[in-house]
């Protein structure tokens, strides 16, 4: 569901023939959507509810792991709480309670940066740590099929596959509309994505399945659905629901945009000229939009 920058590529994917879409794409993704890497951000656990059912704290969390020492070669980076909120998108009250409770709950700790007092540098916990590690390992397990690869890619160990995987992610996340909480959260995308893999679908089914698969409640879906349906992104044939032609377009950029993290971050070596770098728009060039 991509905002406003995919508005120059939105033309060519409604122009495009069903017969020009990757072959597999939906059948694809519906088994990466219920592999090992996605149920990671549905877990229950405390530090996973903490840190990835929210789109927007999954970037600090990433943001702060990149700027460590350990992802530094022993230079720690800073912080600076006004640049931290605009990549993930938080306001600067919500990033400082969010930092403050990383603190507290030994994720990650946090001093005086001797290079400047004004400053505070944040070293991860071993068990933030430990959840980067099996996210970097289950996004490789199950991350290949969306490029055709029917074996796991051979991956390298440490550092140099953890840079690239939050690299590559943070670049996706800076496409991404997380402010716009209307369109902007997990489980959002997720209902689109599984909308989109699984209609046509009886409304009330929808919500029921929903619901289950994203442990909220039922109000929020219908609550997602209307956000949806006011941006003229679902079609209703009498109990029945599915995409519109506008939210298949988006759904399919989203996809899209995806699948190019996805050989960002697995096959490096065939994505030339691709930087991991911020833009100072929060878009790296290669992902079309937002998703909204």
């Amino acid at each position: 569901m991509m905002g406003h920058a995919a508005s120059t590529l939105l033309p060519r994917l409604a122009a495009a023939s069903p017969a020009s879409r990757p072959a597999g794409q939906d059948a694809r993704f519906r088994t990466f959507r219920e592999g090992p890497f996605v149920a990671n951000f549905l877990r229950q656990a405390p530090m996973e509810r903490f840190w990835l059912s929210d789109l927007r704290r999954f970037c600090l969390f990433l943001y702060m792991l990149r700027e460590s020492d350990w992802m530094r070669d022993g230079q720690a980076g800073r912080v600076p709480f006004a640049l931290a909120a605009t990549r993930s998108q938080l306001s600067l009250a919500r990033l400082s309670q969010l930092l403050e409770m990383a603190h507290a709950t030994g994720d990650f700790e946090r001093r005086r940066d001797p290079r400047d007092a004004r400053q505070y540098v944040f070293e991860p916990s071993a068990r933030a740590f430990d959840l980067l590690d099996r996210l970097v390992e289950d996004f490789h397990e199950a991350a290949p099929a969306l490029i055709g690869r029917r074996a796991p890619v051979t991956m390298a160990r440490g550092r140099a596959a953890q840079r690239r995987f939050i690299e590559g992610m943070l670049q996706f996340l800076g496409g991404l509309d997380l402010g716009n909480r209307g369109v902007g959260s997990l489980s959002f995308m997720l209902a689109m994505l599984d909308l989109h893999l699984h209609s046509p679908l009886a409304t009330t089914d929808l919500i029921r399945r929903e619901a289950d698969r994203l442990h909220v409640t039922p109000v929020t879906i219908r609550n997602l659905l209307r956000r949806a349906e006011q941006r003229d992104m679902l079609r209703r044939d009498r109990r029945m629901l599915s995409l519109s032609e506008q939210g298949l377009r988006r759904v399919r950029v989203g996809m899209d945009a995806f699948e190019a993290l996805v050989a960002q971050v697995l096959l490096p070596e065939a994505m030339p000229g691709r930087t991991a770098e911020w833009r100072r728009s929060g878009r790296p060039s290669h992902v079309p939009a937002s998703i909204a």
